[in-house]
């Protein structure tokens, strides 16, 4: 390992204080560090926290304990990302807040229910707690603002959201969630609240079981939420885990007109399309989210930025609303709920 994350690295004229990444498995590794790269190179560092791993992996300093990481600066200037399992949130923040940090960016779903994010609310005062919000930050949805904002298709009047994937194998093999509410759909209802306000009612919560070819999933095939929000807008999210392909589509129907938005599936291909409806042409827009996020996470941490998109409030409003989805949720058939 270089000498960038010695102990005595921090002070030495370096811009950056130390990042460090608690929970290295897939959002730590895949997600964090990778976008991590993309901003500031592809020998950017990181000190890492993970009980599970034995050998510093690469690109990493791997500390025994969060304690550890004060002898490499302070930790009220340090960088944290939660990336551990989300039932592990609430203790991970509670334990860094103790000793002394400051500045924290917290994996979704921030939290396994809306009891553990207000203690998270709550830390928030102590600290600075940045939520990863995805689709808030996406460059799709920062053009499909602007097109709103102009005045393009007049006043939204409906939302409709697609996120659908084939999840058979995962689905199958583990149990870690309770329905398809808990799955995609918290993406979609953080960007519904975000784009169209967070004061929202449930209108409906259809859930629908997982054919599988020795047995059915009870509530995990997939489900459709219907919001009203305060100015009337009527949100439509569905979310179909049996579909065969990916999709990622948003339809904004305002009164004169509509935005029909795609965005990247994979970071293989990051890009993202839009278009108005009844106008010649498409916008193909270059767009990684999570990398976007964290660019105006550290700004804001780092350089008194604003903050990004989506705060830790309304992420603790997208679990109620989820929460009150799945206890009126009713089991209906894919073909009852959708409307194709």
């Amino acid at each position: 390992m270089s000498g960038l994350y010695s102990r005595s690295w921090y002070g030495r004229g370096r811009e950056r204080p130390p990042t460090v990444i608690v929970g290295y498995g897939r959002a730590g590794r895949d997600l964090h560090h990778r976008a991590l790269r993309s901003l500031f190179g592809p020998d950017f560092e990181v000190l890492v926290v993970d009980p599970a791993l034995t050998e510093a992996p690469p690109g990493a300093v791997l500390l025994p304990s969060l304690r550890e990481a004060a002898g490499f600066g302070p930790m009220a200037e340090m960088v944290f990302h939660v990336t551990t399992p989300p039932c592990h949130h609430l203790g991970a923040v509670e334990e860094l807040v103790a000793l002394g940090a400051r500045r924290i960016v917290l994996e979704k779903p921030v939290a396994p229910s809306s009891a553990e994010t207000r203690r998270l609310c709550a830390l928030a005062l102590e600290a600075t707690i940045l939520p990863v919000s995805v689709w808030p930050n996406s460059k799709v949805t920062e053009r499909l603002r602007q097109i709103i904002a102009d005045g393009t298709i007049g006043m939204p009047v409906a939302l409709y959201m697609e996120q659908s994937k084939p999840r058979f194998g995962r689905t199958g093999s583990s149990d870690s969630h309770r329905s398809a509410f808990e799955v995609e759909l918290p993406h979609q209802v953080l960007l519904a609240l975000h784009l169209a306000g967070d004061q929202a009612r449930i209108l409906s919560s259809p859930v629908w079981a997982m054919p599988l070819p020795d047995r059915s999933v009870p509530a995990m095939g997939g489900a459709v939420l219907r919001l009203e929000h305060g100015n009337g807008v009527v949100s439509t999210l569905l979310s179909d885990l049996t579909s065969p392909t990916r999709r990622r589509h948003l339809r904004v129907t305002g009164t004169r007109g509509e935005i029909l938005a795609d965005f990247p599936v994979s970071t293989d291909d990051p890009y993202g399309q839009l278009r108005v409806a009844g106008r010649p042409g498409r916008a193909v827009i270059e767009d990684s989210p999570l990398t976007s996020f964290l660019a105006a996470a550290y700004a804001h941490l780092l350089d008194g930025g604003p903050l990004p998109a989506a705060d830790l409030r309304l992420h603790h409003r997208t679990i109620e609303l989820l929460e009150q989805a799945q206890d009126q949720a009713v089991t209906a058939e894919l073909e009852e709920s959708v409307s194709w």
